[in-house]
């Protein structure tokens, strides 16, 4: 079939939940919305969220997932492809899929062990998770992992369908370099507070000899590390904690900071497979130099880009980072404007969503059954 984007209806199936804020919300918004941009029918089929505040029972989470799955089944027929943030439990719909002749394209956002870290208690189901996601890959016509090293793991296992790098990226339109001189210098945090984002080796950090005098570490957003971050800032601890903020505050918080943190740590390897958060992509983009562990994908990002400093996960290396940006502001703003131009050029949403149509142009215009 040769269709246009015009012509062609998508199908964009998530069974993460969306929460406006989370970086799932913040992926499908803008690759959906960008690919409209570009002139694709988009439709979403993705679970509604809880209510502010308010979380909802596993069995009635399950149930949402199943009615979701059946809806999607029973409209296949309106559409030409189908896009899936992969999910294990969305094999029945690769599967119809598959047989009602759709191009199925899979982006996939970390390794087969991340369900089981982020839910210890599906650890018994660990193989059958894993048969899951491959026999999903196996039955797809392209695959798009978010990091390099993510492709390369597949292609150790034999997958044998295409498989192009499709990482996260920036809003430049919202988040850009913004002039303000802060009344305290300061470095930024912003993200879920979990423990694998480095939030206790953010607070050592904090009362580390060798964080300089004077530097404030802001922090931006709630998670489970949230009362110990709020304990830290009323012990006396140089740390603000702003609470969650909206996507569109972030770069008026963040602009004038020395740099942006992303001290990601690796627990049960789950990083070991490359990570590239959106938040660095964002700070980034803002003109702010980035502090990064060293793990695959940020790590190479910033030493390719020279646009922040690499450390290991250790609380005095990321103090000892923030004190020399603090010592060299030249050197810190040129790094920042490296990112900004990187950014700007290479890694913007609609940079990615341009990809993304080429890889769903090109199986389009092959014949299909």
């Amino acid at each position: 079939m040769t269709l246009s984007p015009s012509h062609a209806r998508l199908c964009y199936f998530a069974l993460d939940v969306p929460h406006r804020g989370q970086a799932s919300f913040i992926h499908i918004t803008e690759m959906v919305e960008n690919l409209r941009k570009r002139g694709w029918r988009v439709d979403v089929f993705a679970p509604a969220p809880a209510p502010e505040g308010r979380g909802r029972p596993l069995i009635w989470r399950l149930w949402g997932h199943v009615r979701l799955i059946i809806q999607t089944i029973r409209r296949l027929r309106e559409y030409h492809a189908i896009y899936f943030r992969t999910h294990f439990l969305a094999w029945p719909v690769t599967l119809a899929a598959r047989r009602k002749g759709l191009l199925v394209v899979q982006e996939i956002n970390g390794p087969y062990a991340d369900v089981v870290v982020s839910n210890p208690w599906l650890k018994p189901a660990a193989g059958a998770i894993t048969w899951l996601y491959r026999s999903q890959y196996r039955r797809s016509d392209h695959l798009l992992p978010v990091t390099e090293e993510l492709a390369q793991s597949l292609r150790r296992e034999g997958i044998s369908q295409p498989i192009t790098v499709i990482p996260n990226a920036a809003n430049t339109d919202l988040f850009r370099p913004i002039a303000r001189t802060p009344d305290r210098p300061f470095v930024a945090f912003f993200g879920g507070l979990t423990a694998w984002h480095g939030v206790d080796l953010m607070l050592a950090a904090v009362r580390h000899p060798a964080w300089p005098s004077g530097v404030e570490l802001v922090v931006i957003g709630m998670g489970a590390k949230q009362a110990e971050v709020a304990a830290a800032q009323e012990a006396g601890a140089p740390v603000r904690w702003l609470g969650y903020r909206p996507n569109h505050e972030i770069p008026e918080l963040i602009a004038g900071a020395l740099a942006g943190l992303a001290p990601n740590t690796n627990p049960s390897g789950r990083s070991s497979t490359g990570i590239l958060p959106l938040k660095l992509y964002e700070t980034l983009a803002c003109g702010v130099p980035a502090i990064v562990t060293e793990l695959p994908g940020q790590a190479d990002l910033v030493r390719e880009g020279k646009c922040g400093v690499v450390i290991p996960p250790d609380a005095a290396a990321l103090a000892g980072a923030v004190a020399h940006l603090h010592a060299h502001p030249d050197e810190a703003r040129a790094m920042g404007r490296r990112g900004a131009e990187l950014v700007a050029s290479h890694h913007s949403w609609a940079a990615r969503a341009a990809a993304v149509e080429a890889i769903l142009t090109a199986h389009l215009r092959e014949s299909r059954p």
